[in-house]
């Protein structure tokens, strides 16, 4: 009986001893798949956090490095473009240069060498006294003005008035202005529109000629009839 007694008791032992090795064990193994789920989810959702900031990152780059190129095209453009405008309008500017040159050019030629025995003068015999001859020429215009507040008549050699006035002498009898001998130069019948100049050539002072002028608005000093004389009366 005692031998059955021990036998049960060893017995009994063996199965708990067995118990506790399978729970150690199965406990392991829960542990072992509670730690593997533990990195597999970190690796998932920190892991892929990272993926995702730096799949980020890289279109970020990428884009920076699109508008970049896209920047530096439409900057070359603009600039190509400024260039084609700056070389238009320098092109321009030279074009409308050379035409005021050349207009210029051409009223200085209206304006000088007027001969008085042209064909476009009509010239007379005068019975006035001292007067050998009379021009007119229907062609003849205002020589042009720089007064631009209206009329402003001077008799001060060194105003616009008088030197306009200077130049339509020159006009009218074709003599240079470097060369014109003003003799006397005033109004006509007390009007500020209209002036008789006395006038000879430094190159030529045996003829003298005294030229009349109307002022035209806008227009500036235009000749109107040009009389040689026999002797100069304002010598």
């Amino acid at each position: 009986m005692a031998n059955d007694f021990d036998d049960q008791i060893r017995s009994r032992s063996a199965q708990r001893s067995k118990r506790r090795k399978t729970n150690i064990i199965l406990n392991s193994l829960i542990l072992v798949v509670v730690v593997l789920i533990i990195i597999v989810g970190s690796k998932i959702f920190f892991g892929g956090n990272d993926d995702d900031k730096k799949a980020a990152i890289d279109k970020n780059k990428e884009t920076e490095q699109a508008k970049g190129i896209h920047d530096s095209k439409e900057n070359k453009d603009n600039n190509s473009e400024n260039k084609d405008r700056m070389t238009s309008d320098n092109d321009t500017n030279e074009d409308q240069d050379d035409n005021d040159e050349l207009s210029s050019e051409d009223e200085k030629q209206d304006l000088e060498g007027e001969d008085l025995n042209s064909e476009e003068v009509i010239s007379q015999e005068s019975d006035e006294p001292n007067v050998k001859k009379s021009y007119t020429n229907p062609n003849w215009k205002g020589i042009g003005t720089e007064q631009t507040n209206g009329h402003q008549y001077s008799s001060d050699q060194n105003s616009i008035d008088w030197q306009e006035k200077t130049k339509a002498l020159s006009y009218a009898t074709g003599i240079p202005e470097e060369s014109l001998t003003i003799w006397y130069l005033g109004r006509e019948g007390g009007s500020d529109n209209l002036v008789a100049g006395t006038v000879s050539s430094k190159n030529d002072p045996s003829k003298t000629y005294r030229v009349y002028l109307s002022w035209e608005d806008g227009q500036g000093w235009k000749p109107i009839k040009v009389l040689e004389l026999n002797k100069n009366d304002k010598r």
